[in-house]
């Protein structure tokens, strides 16, 4: 078992990486969604982009509350 410290240092780090992450993919949908006439690939991605930013932000509630 990691020290208290050590644990909390490593879910902060954790933490700031999933944070980041998801900002990526904000910053990615956000400009896709520029476009109003999708084609069907783009139209893919955005899901695919939602889909992984809602399990980053999963991930980051799941931090936070153990």
């Amino acid at each position: 078992m990691l020290p208290a410290h050590t644990e909390a240092s490593f879910r902060h780090e954790q933490l700031t990486r999933l944070q980041m992450e998801h900002a990526q993919y904000s910053e990615r949908l956000d400009h896709l969604l520029l476009n109003p006439l999708l084609s069907p690939a783009d139209q893919w991605e955005e899901i695919r982009l939602k889909k992984m930013k809602l399990k980053l932000k999963d991930a980051m509630e799941h931090l936070r509350t153990d």
